[in-house]
Parts: C-alpha cells; structure tokens; sequence
C-alpha cells in the first residue's frame, strides 16, 4: 500500500519522462495496481485460509519487489503498466489481503481499531516511500529509484512474513464468492458504493502531487510534501476512525468521512489555488479519506455477518478493483481533453463528484433492507 499511495511522485515524473504519452495511460500504472491487488483478493484471500500465511506473503514480497526492479529496465510506459502495474498488484495481493485477515483473529473488543492499526502500514509506507522516493528520483534518477523500492519491498517482506501467524483454523469456504447476495438489493448497493470508494481513494494521492508541480508552478519536491501530508494525516485518521467505528457504528463513520473528504475537494481544493490551501485540502482529505478502504470489510461484518465475509468480500474486492481501474485513467483523460495536461480544474470536480455519489450510496444502506 505504501508503494501505491506514493505512486503520485513517480507520476510526476512520468508526465516529464514521457511527455507525449496520454495522461491516462500515466495514472493506469498506479490505479492497476490496486485494482489487480483487489481483483484477486478473493484468490489470495483463500490462499491464505488454506496454505501458511508466512509463504504466502513471503512469496508476494518477491513477485512486488522484483516487479519493481525488472521494471526499472523498461523503456516504455507500457512496460511500466506491465510490471510496475499489474505484475507489481498480483504479489502485492498476496502481501496485502492475508495480512488485513489477522487481526481480527487475535483482536476480540477492538476488531474495528485493529484492522485501521493494521492499515496505517500504508500511510506510514507512503509517508516515508514519498520523501525517499522524491529524493531517489532527483538524485539517482526513476530507475535506480524503482530498483531500491524493489528492495525495501522484497527485504521487508522476507523480514516480516516469519512473525504471521494465524490464531485459529479456518475452514474451507464452501463458495469463492458467495453469488447469492447479487440478489440481494442491500448487497449491490454496497457492491456500487465500493465502486466509487475506491476509485475515489487513490486518485487525489495521483493527482494532487502532479496538481503542485505543473499548476502550482511549485518545486518539484513539493509533489513529495503533498503526498506526505496526506498519508501523515492517513495514518492518525485511521487509528481515530477505527477507534470511533467500534463504538458508533462503521457505516456511520464511513459516511462522515465520504462527507468530509468532498467537502475538502469542493470547498478546500477546488476554489483555491495557493500552496497553503492546497496543503490544507491535503490535512482534510488524508484525516477523513485515509480511512475509506479500511471501514469496507468492517461496513460489510456489521450488515450481513461475520459468517458470510469471506466470501462477500470476494465480490466486493472486484467492486474495489472496477473503481481503482476506471477513475484515475478517466480523470487522466479530462486532464489531457479539458486541461491540455496542466489544467486540473474538471479533474478536481471529477473525484469530488466520486466522493459525494460514494456518500449518497453509503447513507442509503441506512434505509435499504
């Protein structure tokens, strides 16, 4: 997750690197990484129910950080989406997925505080991999700089997957994904919401860093600031979030945060074009957005059991993958048809827009049955 929340410093220097090639093609290498990590969650979700979790990850960590270092060989935006996209996602999801599932099996009271402890890894990781990366990127150049995150990826993961441990056995899912709740109208609500939750989360971490340097007219470091501030405020938003959740409620929570992440796109973001406003906007949408991906599964237990999650959460992960994939390449694409690629104005509107229908849809499973 940290790779993928600071991809916004390695799309600013794609938009210089390759300067004509489209702008929606640029952000599909950071969106497809979450989209393919969620795709194929229902995949490395089992995985993990049925082989030891340390291999799996362990495995995951090789295929991430190896994607990233083969990638730093490639001379072309398509071989970047190959491997620092999709290649990157699929051991990312084995990485990731396995690793959110523990925690509510060694957590009783506290589950919703335990799963955002658990998910303040990617702020954290796209705190200090924004800064890194930034200064890889002016020192050493994108390439070197992919190589040493390919590193850290895979010397992590080798040293963390030994202390994953699952508390209890779980048995065997008797569906992938539990098609059964497509008939049910609660359950595709849930199922379009996630849709927009997720294309909403990644794209001002795409955008913003890009928005400082080429409308800001800022240094180039300061699309490394922006990213930092947001997954600074990430990481604090989740733990107070998930503190909250357990005792308000997680859909609660997920629509006050959706309301407040649009109102840091319409009122902070939008209208004002100074850096102290912009660095505003960032405090807000890290806090409130920082926290969207973690209250899903949590939205999800609270409605329709702890039971049927596993196999709910397949579906749901493809929902996920749908959002990531098709937000950020069509806002890449308003930038390049409405913006001429430094204009980011229909581009704002766009993810705010995201956020406000991902509130209406949330609040109405307050009322749908």
């Amino acid at each position: 997750m940290g790779s993928s929340n600071s991809y916004g410093v390695y799309l600013q220097e794609y938009q210089q690197q390759f300067p004509k090639t489209p702008n929606s093609l640029l952000s599909w290498i950071g969106s497809i990484q979450y989209g393919i990590i969620s795709f194929l969650g229902a995949v490395s979700g089992v995985a993990a129910e049925r082989y030891d979790i340390r291999w799996v990850v362990f495995l995951g960590s090789l295929v991430s950080g190896g994607s990233l270092i083969i990638a730093s060989f490639c001379k072309t935006p398509w071989g970047l989406l190959a491997f620092q996209g999709i290649v990157f996602g699929i051991g990312g999801s084995f990485m990731m997925i396995p690793a959110m599932c523990l925690p509510a099996q060694w957590v009783g009271r506290w589950k919703g505080l335990a799963t955002c402890v658990a998910t303040t890894g990617g702020s954290i990781g796209g705190l200090w991999m924004s800064l890194a990366t930034r200064k890889m990127v002016a020192t050493l150049g994108w390439q070197w700089s992919l190589r040493i995150n390919g590193l850290v990826v895979v010397i992590v993961g080798m040293a963390v997957s030994p202390l994953m441990k699952k508390r209890v056995h779980l048995e065997k899912r008797e569906k992938l994904v539990d098609l059964d709740a497509l008939k049910s109208t609660r359950f595709l609500t849930l199922f379009a919401a996630s849709i927009f939750v997720s294309g909403a989360y990644f794209a001002p971490y795409n955008f913003m860093p890009p928005y400082a340097v080429e409308q800001l007219r800022l240094r180039k470091t300061w699309g490394a600031n922006v990213s930092s501030v947001m997954n600074a405020c990430g990481t604090v938003g989740r733990l107070v979030v998930g503190f909250v959740a357990d005792y308000v409620g997680p859909l609660n929570v997920l629509v006050a945060c959706l309301v407040g992440t649009a109102i840091a796109v319409f009122a902070l973001w939008l209208p004002f074009r100074s850096r102290e406003m912009l660095v505003v906007a960032a405090v807000f949408v890290g806090l409130c957005g920082g926290s969207l991906v973690s209250l899903g599964p949590l939205v999800t237990a609270r409605l329709f059991g702890i039971r049927r999650l596993p196999s709910l959460l397949g579906l749901l992960y493809i929902a996920n993958s749908i959002g990531a994939m098709v937000c950020s390449p069509v806002a890449g694409v308003l930038l390049d048809k409405t913006g001429a690629g430094s204009d980011y104005t229909w581009v704002i509107v766009y993810i705010g827009c995201f956020y406000v229908m991902s509130a209406i849809l949330i609040a109405t499973l307050w009322f749908v049955k």
